[in-house]
């Protein structure tokens, strides 16, 4: 009886394990900092989200939808963008199921 199990379980496993991989979305490209100011300055971002002061996310008119990292406790980024006039959002991630 557990061989018979295992024979039906293994494969719907591998299946939903397959399914599952093809289904995540794939990860936001990365600019660095200078990159982003690149595109602000040449008029391709227009706002931006900060979640949890760790990611900016956007998306250039050139280049499509982005992220950048943050440095630990530093939001000098953030403060030179909303100078130059980007419309800057606070976010925070949800939390997850755990």
């Amino acid at each position: 009886m557990t061989s018979r199990r295992l024979f039906v379980l293994v494969p719907l496993s591998v299946a939903a394990g397959v399914a599952a991989f093809h289904f995540m979305p794939k990860p936001l490209p990365e600019l660095s900092p200078q990159e982003l100011i690149f595109e602000v300055r040449s008029g391709y971002v227009h706002e931006v989200v900060v979640i949890d002061q760790e990611v900016i996310t956007g998306v250039s008119s050139r280049r499509g939808a982005f992220r950048v990292v943050l440095p630990q406790g530093d939001s000098s980024l953030i403060e030179q963008l909303s100078a130059m006039g980007v419309d800057v959002r606070f976010e925070k991630e949800p939390l997850g199921l755990i």
